[in-house]
């Protein structure tokens, strides 16, 4: 049933992608990447590696203080999950469960905690720009007051869930959890089953807000760093297909904005639904749905070129 959940969503993002290059046209859309140079290309390749090589530092931060890891081994971890992100139906899930299997610590457990941490001052990073994006689009930009109150909304909540899921890990997020079903009755044979490890995890995830503060603010500060990385490499992308009147400021908040994308982790790098988002973006800060088709496509081939560089990590060597 949940294979079938899956092809199903795949099913409507691929369909909703086909309905947007056939309202836009393939002609505009192959006259906008007719604009990028093999050279600009190759930058955003480099600016997108370099983007995941600082995804796989924040990592690192969170993992060290528990046991020491070379970036190598983690980055081919990381580039083996965006492989599985991006080429099977499992999505973020399946990016998450694979960096877990292949980060090699002495335990599965201090995996997932370090994956946990990682992951939730990401999103802290993320909402803490939303939030600046979102007034500084409500100050420049008149909208309509329903999407005013949509972007306010959206703000609000995720800022309280992931304030929320912050301060239940400093306590035990998952024992918490198994509490919150025992007293609903339901008592899942897999929480039985892997009660001990999963309690055993909260302890390692409560242990690093309570010990490593230092460490928590310098991932939460190269996460923030890794976003202006991003904004540049959107920026840069911009003005490659031939958008010169952007300001860095619009490749900001287009960058920021742009997250609204994932909140459907389920479907395979957001297919269809990250088009359609950045496709609203772009209209409201004037430029055209082509345009943004064309930043997209060319984000998912340069996506799909490490997707195959990331299966290497796959690859063991015979005495292992």
């Amino acid at each position: 049933m949940k294979q079938r959940i899956m092809h199903v969503l795949m099913l409507v993002g691929i369909l909703l992608l086909v309905f947007i290059i056939y309202k836009i046209g393939l002609k505009e859309i192959w006259f906008n990447i007719s604009q990028i140079s093999v050279l600009n290309f190759l930058i955003l390749v480099f600016l997108r590696i370099m983007y995941w090589l600082l995804r796989t530092i924040c990592w690192k931060t969170v993992l060290d203080s528990y046991e020491k890891h070379t970036i190598l081994n983690l980055f081919k971890a990381r580039m083996a999950g965006h492989s599985v992100s991006q080429l099977t139906p499992t999505a973020m899930v399946g990016s998450e469960a694979t960096r877990i299997y292949m980060a090699g610590c002495s335990s599965r457990k201090v995996s997932f905690a370090s994956v946990i941490i990682d992951k939730t001052i990401e999103f802290l990073v993320v909402v803490f720009f939303t939030i600046i994006g979102v007034a500084m689009v409500l100050y420049r930009i008149s909208l309509p007051v329903k999407l005013k109150t949509i972007f306010i909304i959206g703000v609000l909540v995720a800022t309280f869930l992931v304030l929320f899921f912050v301060a239940k890990q400093k306590n035990g997020l998952f024992g918490w959890i198994i509490n919150i079903l025992a007293k609903l009755r339901i008592k899942p044979k897999f929480l039985n089953k892997f009660k001990k490890q999963i309690i055993e995890t909260d302890v390692h995830i409560s242990s690093f807000y309570k010990k490593n503060r230092s460490d928590f603010f310098k991932t939460f500060l190269l996460y923030a760093l890794l976003i202006m990385l991003w904004a540049t490499e959107i920026h840069l992308g911009l003005i490659y297909i031939g958008i010169n009147n952007v300001t860095f400021i619009d490749s900001f908040l287009i960058t920021i904005l742009g997250n609204l994308a994932f909140v459907f982790p389920l479907i395979p790098g957001s297919l269809g639904i990250y088009e359609a988002t950045y496709i609203g973006l772009f209209a409201i800060f004037g430029m055209s749905a082509g345009a943004a088709l064309t930043l997209v496509l060319i984000r998912r081939l340069i996506a799909l070129l490490l997707a195959g560089f990331g299966l290497l990590g796959f690859i063991r060597s015979p005495d292992k």
